[in-house]
């Protein structure tokens, strides 16, 4: 992870970051629609990622 000399992530952190939640949350969308997963299920991956990264979950 790169950061400028407050300690604070960069840019293109950020920009990877918002690219892969998208992606994340496109993906768990077409799972859901797809039946491949329940909405517990999701909820509880949703659950389990929000622990890994330190955030509140979102309800799926």
């Amino acid at each position: 992870m790169q950061v400028n000399a407050e300690g604070e992530d960069t840019e293109p952190e950020r920009v990877e970051v918002h690219l892969l939640t998208a992606l994340r949350d496109e993906l768990m969308r077409k799972v859901l629609a797809a039946a491949v997963l329940t909405q517990a299920e999701l909820n509880e991956v949703e659950e389990d990622a929000a622990k890994r990264v330190g955030s509140v979950p979102r309800a799926w």
